[in-house]
């Protein structure tokens, strides 16, 4: 993790974020998490426009402004792509600047479920795995975002229950409100 003045800009470069490995040898002894928001449709999910979701619009930018590979060499998402990740300390678009990379790991397109998993990666504040995806469940459509992660930075590990996961718990809604709206100004016309 690279802490600096966000006026700064950008100092952890993709190709140096190629390099990292994994901050964690496996996800399955992590604490687990699913938080999801109803999105009001009725599917099928391939009905909809989804396309942002693989932009890595997730977050409002006041949270994070990320830098992804696929973005930047102009193609689709793919495993193995990088995201360096800018998260604003405090959340308010200004402040300091916390960054860290993640790694996708899997990239979701069935008939009910789109979306994309990613890994973090050494140096991350957290530790774990995170998907995002949008699901069809009953005739109806929702957000999800299922991880299995914990702070993995001493910083996070420090905090840990007086602002580490608060502050997550915060993110992710941020984050499922964000999507929610996108998603309906993305198809207004349904």
């Amino acid at each position: 993790m690279k802490l600096i003045p966000c006026a700064l800009g950008p100092s952890l470069k993709l190709d140096e974020a190629e390099t990292l490995v994994p901050n964690f040898s496996s996800a399955t002894m992590l604490p687990e998490k699913t938080t999801e928001i109803a999105l009001g449709c009725s599917a099928p999910i391939d009905s909809y426009r989804t396309d942002f979701l693989f932009a890595y619009d997730i977050f409002p930018s006041f949270i994070i402004r990320p830098e992804s590979q696929w973005v930047r060499e102009n193609r689709a998402m793919r495993i193995g792509d990088i995201i360096v990740q800018r998260a604003m300390l405090p959340p308010i678009g200004f402040g300091l600047c916390a960054e860290f990379a993640v790694r996708i790991s899997a990239v979701f397109s069935e008939p009910r479920k789109v979306g994309f998993a990613y890994e973090t990666l050494a140096g991350h504040l957290e530790r774990g795995v995170s998907e995002f995806y949008f699901e069809e469940r009953n005739g109806e459509v929702f957000f999800v975002i299922h991880t299995r992660s914990e702070p993995g930075h001493w910083l996070s590990r420090l905090g840990g229950g007086l602002f580490t996961l608060p502050y997550q718990r915060w993110c992710t809604r941020q984050a499922l409100r964000h999507v929610k709206q996108r998603f309906w100004r993305d198809n207004a016309n349904f």
